[in-house]
């Protein structure tokens, strides 16, 4: 019996020793990214995560005049990415803001007038990253202000961002622009930023249709006439031409 004994421990050993053990991945660590303006690279940093987001990108803004950071949105939509954005309700008194650039362009955009301010300055990629901090996604927050900006990889505290996203969501107002005409303004608070006067000296912005082959300044007339839904934007003349436009024989880009 004592042999059979030995000999049963055994066996079990072996069958022991066969059985794959399971392992537990080790949670990764959440990291953390910190910039600083003016020129700290605060827009790049934004833009860099907008570019990789796979399937969403969540926006709240107080205060959104950020060209290239639009931009990047607005090609992020166009390749599939889900695009919502919560902004403060004092964007739909704008001559044309944020609101409307977003809205024209088809990315569901709303605005919460359930508070004093909505004072957030948040974004959530793909439910993993967090970028939040001081920094407005405006010019001037990249060129002259004092702020701080920190992108944060933890789906944990994603998490909690998005769960507060959806909240004001809920009480917020969906928005749709107010046509395209405003977007031919040169004298509104966001198109300076957004689609800036061209100058002599260095020209900063232009548009165009998808559907045409003729780029514009921001003040033609015939700007009017394009869907918010065609719209395209480019930062310089080189690009425009880069891209097949031709300039307008009336406005002369």
């Amino acid at each position: 019996m004592k042999r059979n004994g030995w000999v049963a421990v055994v066996v079990l050993a072996a069958l022991v020793a066969a059985v794959p053990m399971c392992r537990q991945e080790p949670a990764a660590t959440p990291s953390i990214e910190v910039y600083f303006s003016p020129r700290g690279g605060c827009t790049e940093a934004v833009m860099r995560q907008i570019d990789a987001a796979r399937s969403s990108i969540l926006v709240q803004a107080y205060s959104f005049t950020s060209a290239p950071i639009a931009k990047a949105l607005i090609e992020a939509h166009r390749r599939g990415v889900r695009v919502e954005a919560v902004l403060d309700s004092s964007q739909k008194s704008e001559k044309y803001s944020a609101a409307d650039f977003l809205a024209h362009l088809g990315i569901p955009t709303r605005l919460d007038d359930k508070h004093a301010i909505a004072h957030n300055k948040v974004m959530i990629f793909d439910g993993e990253v967090v970028i939040t901090g001081s920094f407005n996604f405006t010019k001037s927050a990249e060129l002259s202000n004092a702020e701080n900006l920190l992108v944060i990889r933890d789906p944990g505290l994603a998490a909690r961002y998005t769960a507060n996203w959806r909240e004001h969501a809920g009480h917020s107002e969906p928005y749709v622009g107010r046509g395209a005409a405003v977007l031919a303004d040169p004298a509104s608070d966001f198109a300076p930023d957004a689609v800036p006067e061209p100058s002599d000296s260095q020209p900063a912005g232009y548009l165009a249709s998808t559907n045409s082959q003729v780029f514009h300044r921001a003040g033609c007339r015939s700007v009017s006439k394009i869907a918010g839904k065609n719209l395209t934007v480019y930062a310089t003349r080189d690009e425009a031409i880069a891209a097949g436009k031709k300039p307008c024989a009336e406005c002369k880009p």
